[in-house]
């Protein structure tokens, strides 16, 4: 079984329009409230690959009630610990079958008692798993030092009980996640900058920072960067991965398609290029795509022999 974390779920309510006019009340002309959240997206994928998995995380209020009954109607499982805040949604606006805007209400808050519960009922699922991605933003803590107690005691027990982990994550907190050292890492270009204000502005500079994680002590490190090509370290050895060429209609959740395939790859046992080739098919996939992480397995499978991943040492 893979678990997949997502300590911060989002209520996604996405509106469509034809035409947006500035200083005018514009009613949708449809609408479809979704489970947000890159955990949950993670799983979403997994269930196209037949992987059992198990979706954890925090969810509170009607919205978390909301957000539990779309995760049960789409047959994702999941154990959710409640909270007492509200969980958060957004709203993204479609005009003529194109993103235009979206917007995020302010993150939960989570207790003490909370965070103490999740991490001994998340130990549990652990030991039950094979692979542990921990996925997405953070809400806010009562306590702020409770947002890294949670990667930290959890990170950790998977280590000591030889489950395989994998980090997908952004903000203040990134870079005490790295120091944990995590099996596998991939960010986001963008994210990475933002976070840690890393420098990224040629293939020498990120293979430089792929070279530094590995002297860290994690195994495999992606850094991707949308549909552009992208470079992975896996032991030492770094490779250029080219994607597919596509057209792009919703790339919300390419990472998180990718974490999939990279699962996926793991989980068959396949050579380390052929996962790339797997994460990264996933990620355009579902670019390609309006529904996130719903790209089915044969799509996949044809776009992968497309990609074109070239190692450099």
């Amino acid at each position: 079984m893979i678990l997949t974390i997502t300590l911060n779920p989002l209520l996604e309510k996405v509106l469509f329009f034809d035409k947006i006019e500035s200083n005018k009340v514009n009613r949708s002309k449809s609408y479809k409230i979704n489970a947000g959240g890159k955990g949950i997206n993670v799983s979403r994928q997994l269930n196209k690959f037949n992987l059992d998995n198990l979706a954890t995380g925090f969810l509170g209020g009607e919205n978390g009630k909301r957000l539990k009954s779309i995760l049960y109607k789409e047959n994702i499982k999941n154990s959710f610990v409640q909270i007492s805040d509200e969980t958060r949604e957004g709203f993204v606006i479609i005009e003529n079958s194109k993103l235009r805007e979206s917007y995020f209400c302010p993150d939960p808050v989570v207790k003490s008692n909370e965070v103490d519960s999740f991490i001994e009922k998340t130990k549990k699922a652990i030991l039950n798993c094979e692979m542990v991605i921990f996925s997405g933003s953070s809400p806010e803590f009562e306590n702020p030092s409770d947002g890294i107690k949670i990667f930290s005691e959890l990170i950790r027990f998977s280590v000591d009980n030889d489950k395989i982990t994998l980090l997908d994550t952004y903000g203040k907190h990134l870079s005490d996640c790295l120091k944990l050292n995590p099996d596998i890492v991939h960010v986001n270009a963008d994210e990475l900058k933002c976070s840690l204000n890393f420098s990224l502005n040629s293939d020498d500079e990120v293979i430089k920072i792929l070279k530094e994680m590995y002297k860290m002590g994690i195994k495999i490190f992606s850094i991707t960067d949308g549909s552009k090509k992208f470079f992975a370290i896996n032991h030492g050895f770094i490779y250029e991965v080219i994607p597919p060429v596509i057209n792009t209609i919703n790339s919300t959740g390419s990472g998180d398609a990718f974490m999939a395939g990279f699962i996926y790859g793991i989980h068959e046992n396949l050579p380390f290029e052929e996962i790339l080739r797997w994460a990264t098919a996933s990620g355009a996939a579902n670019a390609s795509m309006f529904e996130v992480c719903q790209a089915d397995f044969d799509y996949i499978e044809k776009l992968k022999e497309k990609v074109i991943i070239n190692k450099l040492n």
